[in-house]
């Protein structure tokens, strides 16, 4: 997870919800270091499990009560099983997930620090912290709003169904430890949302950052009015002037060297030096940026691949869940029009098809974004190569255009699945095949 100055307000709301058992602080550099706590780690374990057992106490209270409040059939219970269980492994998994990958979480935060460092002219933190913080309240406080109202629904039913010598709203009363574990399943899709979107915004900045680098100068020139040709043409001897973008950048790389080739011939070495005094200097600093820019978007990579390692077992139990959400959703839904047709219920249902496909979206969204942003920028690369003519700036643009060609920014759900868009018309026709099996059993149930 990223745990930066932008998204510290996620952090602390992560360790609430027992989704960050870390303790960030900064050191004397204003760095923010970050390292395990034992108290917090405690926490996370004793909460998941009291929340899990508590929540199958009260499974099991429905099921064997005499007058179930939920699982009136066999179809109904076994829907609401797998709606229970797959909140379940989602909750576990995602604990699991903040417990046992620190490691991977300094190394993320760690070349997070770096890329910011590099793209430091187009970093806007107070708007990355506000939209963090945004995102962050309206996804607690639509599934708040969105847990009362079903309580109220359900402690009506349940009172409409009460007879002498019962107490059916205590079944409802039951299933308020699985409505708390909604409150842990929202944090931690908040939290792999945000670590996703940051690195698709730090893909969108890289690319503005190359864009006004190298082509910001061939954009003004082709905007502009077409200058008359003289016949005689004036040299000047001044190197050509930096880009302002390009100059606030350097001042991030004036300490650095031009690297030196670890293999080859002397020959090779000379003539690398007399193309260094043939090449303007501007040109040199260009090629200096352009390597910065290529190591940020592979560190970049490498972080898509650490975020999918670290929480790919917990997006494939979110993404599981939504899609068995969406089927027992509908599918009581239905019942509910073939039957009573209760307003308020009906209602409820409703709002909970709509707030499981925005979980949905929360996750895959983000992802398809950072995806998006990385494809992007071999496009802006191949431009410039075709606009740069200094042999060592080529050079660079053309390891760089290599590179792209073997890195991958998609995030997967542990190797089973690509996290994109594309993933949300196979969960359609999932969704309609499973409703019209459930259907078709419980019309033979009875």
């Amino acid at each position: 997870m990223e745990i930066s100055e932008p998204s510290i307000g996620i952090f602390y709301i992560s360790k609430v919800l027992a989704l960050a058992p870390y303790a960030a602080s900064r050191n004397s550099k204003g760095q923010v270091e970050i390292r395990r706590s034992w108290i917090y780690t405690i926490y996370s374990a004793t909460l998941t499990v009291v929340m899990v057992c508590l929540t199958y106490r009260g499974l099991l209270f429905d099921a064997n009560s005499e007058i179930p409040v939920r699982m009136k059939s066999a179809t109904s219970k076994v829907v609401t099983a797998l709606d229970v269980s797959v909140v379940v492994m989602a909750i576990v998994s995602g604990v699991y997930c903040g417990l046992f990958s620190l490691n991977d979480t300094l190394e993320l935060n760690a070349r997070l620090t770096k890329i910011d460092n590099t793209l430091n002219a187009y970093n806007n933190f107070r708007r990355d912290r506000l939209r963090a913080l945004g995102m962050a309240a309206v996804s607690l406080v639509a599934i708040a709003l969105l847990v009362g109202l079903d309580v109220g629904t359900w402690m009506r039913i349940a009172q409409d169904m009460n007879i002498a010598q019962s107490d059916t709203e205590l079944n409802v009363h039951w299933y308020i430890p699985f409505y708390g574990l909604y409150f842990i399943l929202t944090g931690l899709q908040i939290n792999f949302a945000n670590t996703a979107y940051g690195l698709g915004r730090r893909f969108a900045r890289l690319n503005r950052m190359l864009d006004s680098s190298f082509l910001g100068d061939h954009k003004e020139c082709a905007s502009s009015n077409p200058l008359k040709v003289n016949a005689v043409k004036t040299i000047s001897m001044k190197p050509p002037a930096m880009p302002t973008a390009l100059h606030a950048s350097l001042t991030k790389l004036n300490s650095e060297t031009l690297p030196s080739e670890s293999t080859g011939d002397s020959r090779s070495l000379i003539l690398n030096v007399e193309l260094l005094k043939l090449v303007p200097f501007p040109a040199k600093n260009k090629g200096l940026l352009l390597k910065a820019m290529a190591d940020s978007h592979e560190s970049l990579g490498k972080c898509v691949l650490l975020l999918s390692n670290s929480f790919g077992v917990a997006v494939l139990f979110i993404m599981v869940s939504c899609l068995l959400h969406l089927v027992a959703t509908a599918y009581f839904l239905f019942l509910e029009l073939l039957s009573k047709r209760d307003n308020g219920y009906l209602w409820v249902q409703m709002l909970w098809i709509c707030f499981h496909f925005l979980r949905l979206l929360m996750v895959v969204e983000p992802c398809h974004l950072a995806a998006r942003e990385s494809r992007k920028t071999i496009q802006i690369v191949c431009e410039i190569e075709r606009k740069v003519h200094e042999p060592i700036l080529a050079e660079a643009v053309k390891k760089f255009w290599q590179q792209l060609l073997v890195v991958d920014a998609d995030f997967s759900a542990c190797g089973l699945c690509r996290v994109n868009r594309t993933i949300l018309t196979s969960f359609a026709s999932a969704i309609a095949t499973y409703l019209v099996i459930l259907i078709q059993f419980q019309r033979t149930n009875g």
